[in-house]
């Protein structure tokens, strides 16, 4: 039996084959969002990730920190631009942590910076490194009402097969015009467009857990109907194949090819990657 039988973003619309095999089976589209879902077992879909259930995390190499503390501090400055406030002054929740290699970036830049995960594992690595984590799912804590100023879902919506109930309880706990950023793949994309169903994102194997897929006009959907609104949506990079899929004399070629299509993907929110900003309408 599939793990998800309905649209996870609340439509009532039917889920029809989609054309696009993947190992776990055909994905299936919403008629009216547009939504491409897996067709996992819930079986599968639980033992996809227990991969993440590790003291190393998603804690990235020394070399790699450097560029994602480039990229997570262009993510709080966007966030406290949007909030008109000063990073001293902001709560952020970061949903997914894994050890908490953003809520380490987030509070080294000053801010008062928390994050939650269901790994008990990366949970305790990430408590050692003197970071405020707590173990579990968002509905598992109870945070009170307007508890933060921002929060953040790096590249874990597509995890969640009830984005809805994800959200809504996100709504609860921000304060009134509170930012939610999520961060995740762009289906519509030129890089998924060109790859088909060998889009990295669809590689339940690599990413554990990867069931639902969002273009950012389901993301909109999903957002106005449980009460958010969309002010900035900023997509970035385009790879056409994965290194080792092709001659390393070919992929170098391509590599630069794709490199140049970066700027106009960017323009027109073509990017691989996309990190939609979202402010609560309460």
């Amino acid at each position: 039996m599939n793990l998800l039988s309905t649209c996870p973003n609340g439509c009532k619309s039917s889920l029809c084959p989609s054309n696009i095999i993947v190992a776990e089976g055909e994905l299936n589209e919403c008629l009216s969002c547009g939504q491409l879902v897996s067709s996992c077992s819930k079986s599968y879909y639980e033992r996809s990730n227990q991969k993440w259930n590790s003291e190393e995390g998603t804690w990235p190499s020394q070399k790699d920190y450097v560029r994602l503390m480039k990229r997570r501090t262009a993510d709080i400055q966007n966030i406290a631009h949007l909030l008109s406030k000063e990073f001293s002054d902001i709560r952020i929740l970061d949903i997914g942590s894994s050890n908490g290699s953003f809520v380490a970036i987030a509070k080294d830049l000053g801010l008062h910076a928390e994050g939650i995960d269901p790994s008990e594992k990366a949970v305790a690595d990430g408590v050692k490194r003197g970071l405020k984590l707590h173990i579990g799912f968002l509905n598992d804590v109870a945070f009170p009402d307007n508890s933060f100023d921002a929060i953040t879902l790096h590249e874990v919506i597509e995890h969640v097969s009830d984005p809805v109930s994800l959200l809504n309880e996100c709504a609860r706990i921000l304060c009134p015009k509170g930012v939610l950023l999520i961060g995740t793949g762009n289906t519509d994309s030129w890089t998924r467009r060109i790859q088909k169903n060998k889009w990295d994102f669809f590689d339940m194997e690599k990413h554990g857990g990867h069931i639902n897929f969002f273009s950012p006009t389901s993301l909109e959907i999903l957002a106005t109907r449980v009460g958010f609104s969309i002010v900035k949506v900023l997509t970035h990079s385009v790879k056409f194949y994965e290194k080792g899929d092709i001659p390393d004399t070919f992929y170098r070629i391509i590599k630069i090819f794709t490199e140049l299509l970066n700027l106009p993907a960017k323009l027109l929110n073509k990017g691989h990657q996309m990190e939609v900003y979202l402010k609560v309408n309460k």
